[in-house]
Formats: structure tokens, C-alpha cells, sequence
């Protein structure tokens, strides 16, 4: 059998706006900070990540994450660069290149034993429905995952599996306030005092070797992580 490139898991509506979203799972990945981990891509279905970015379509899958393109400013800080792997998947996915989870449990099964996944390459993983993602992560090792929607009811479901991803003290305070383990973006240059936000990403360490897909500390239920803001939008945190 070919081994196929991914699997489109659910299309469903955004509980954000209602509008229609894509998550597409691929097994394959060469990103050096998490290693060799599935991946998870949550997408608008209906418009393409650059536009639904231009548009402020992409509120769908974001919500209002603080990282998300400003519509005074323009600037924006999220580190995922959209004209790479989100565009293609997007792409791929409308050129009927994954196979349908669904009608594929064994293959499912079968590819993910022994894997990590990462929930929510680009885009917000509370959003998905989590009977989707509890059929899926099943069939896999560990996981990890952040969602920045930890203060909306739909999201309560994912504490202990996601880490509440926050930006600045208020949030972490009120985070780990309401028992979610934290993930921290800290401005560059700025020391974490007193060690207040847990321990820096071992993959972001200078000189680590460590990777996410051998740490395996963000699921949602070990430990608050805080990490440097890096990625093209770095200067703008």
C-alpha cells in the first residue's frame, strides 16, 4: 500500500463564528525544533491561509490571539509562515490528496502507532471537536498542544491535555489560576524572573539538542513551559 501523505480528520464549523474548517493531520515533518512529529493543520476550508490572514478570516481558527496579523499595524507576530506549509496543505487538501480518517481507521491506527502528534501546527486544536481528536490521539504515543482559546467554555474540555498558551503575567496568573499548565511567550530580552513562569523550552535552550518529539513535556498535564518569541514576527511581541 502507498503510504499517503495525511489524513483530512474533520471538517467541521468554528465554535468561534460558525464557519466551515478543515483539520488535516500529515506524518511526516522536517521542522527541527519538534522533530520528525505528526502534524495537525486547522484551517478555514473555504479560503486559502493567506487570504483568511488578509481578511481576518483567519478569526475562525485563531480566535483573538494576540499573534494574529493587527488590522491597524498590519505587523504580525505568529511565527508560522503562512506561504510555506499551511498554503501547500491547503492546497493539497482541495487537490484530494489525504485520505478521509474516517473511512480509513485502520491506516489510521497503523501510522500512528509509535508516533507523537502535534496538535495545532497552525491554528487553534480547542477548536476541533473533541470527540475527533480523543478518536485520534488514541491511536498515538503522546501528543503535544496550546490553545490560546483556554478562557472560552468550549475549550475547558482540553485543560490537562493542552497547555494554556499566554502572553504576559495577567495571563499566566489567571491560566494557572483556573489549573491550566502554561505556555509563556516572553518579549526578546526579557528574563524570566524568579523562574515565575516554569521552565524555558528545552528545544529553545542554547546549544540544546533537545527536540518536542523527545521532551515531551507539553501535554497539557506536567509542567508551565515559557519560551523567547522567535520566528519572522518576533520584534513584534
Amino acid at each position: 500500500m502507498k503510504i499517503p501523505r495525511g489524513f483530512t480528520l474533520s471538517r467541521f464549523n468554528s465554535p468561534l463564528d460558525n464557519q466551515p474548517c478543515v483539520a488535516i493531520l500529515t506524518l511526516e515533518s522536517t521542522n527541527r525544533k519538534t522533530g520528525n512529529m505528526c502534524q495537525v493543520w486547522i484551517m478555514r476550508e473555504d479560503i486559502n491561509p493567506i487570504e483568511a490572514v488578509d481578511t481576518g478570516g483567519d478569526y475562525s481558527i485563531c480566535g483573538d490571539c494576540r499573534h494574529r496579523k493587527n488590522s491597524v499595524t498590519k505587523k504580525r507576530s505568529c511565527y508560522v509562515n503562512l506561504g510555506q506549509a499551511p498554503s501547500a496543505i491547503w492546497k493539497a487538501y482541495h487537490g484530494g490528496l489525504y485520505l478521509d480518517a474516517s473511512a480509513n481507521t485502520p491506516a489510521v491506527r497503523r501510522m500512528l502507532k509509535g508516533r507523537a502528534i502535534r496538535w495545532g501546527a497552525y491554528g487553534d486544536p480547542a477548536i476541533i471537536p473533541y470527540p475527533v481528536f480523543e478518536s485520534i490521539n488514541s491511536h498515538a504515543d503522546y501528543h503535544t498542544g496550546y490553545t490560546h482559546q483556554w478562557k472560552k467554555d468550549f475549550a475547558l474540555i482540553y485543560k490537562k491535555i493542552f497547555q494554556a498558551s499566554c502572553d504576559g503575567l495577567d495571563d499566566y496568573l489567571a491560566a494557572t489560576a483556573h489549573g491550566w499548565q502554561t505556555f509563556t511567550v516572553l518579549p526578546v530580552g526579557l528574563k524570566n524572573t524568579f523562574g515565575i513562569y516554569g521552565k524555558q523550552c528545552p528545544a529553545t535552550v542554547d546549544n540544546s539538542m533537545a527536540q518536542c518529539i523527545t521532551c515531551k513535556l507539553c501535554d497539557g498535564g506536567k509542567q508551565n513551559i515559557f519560551v523567547e518569541a522567535h520566528g519572522s514576527g518576533k520584534k513584534y511581541v
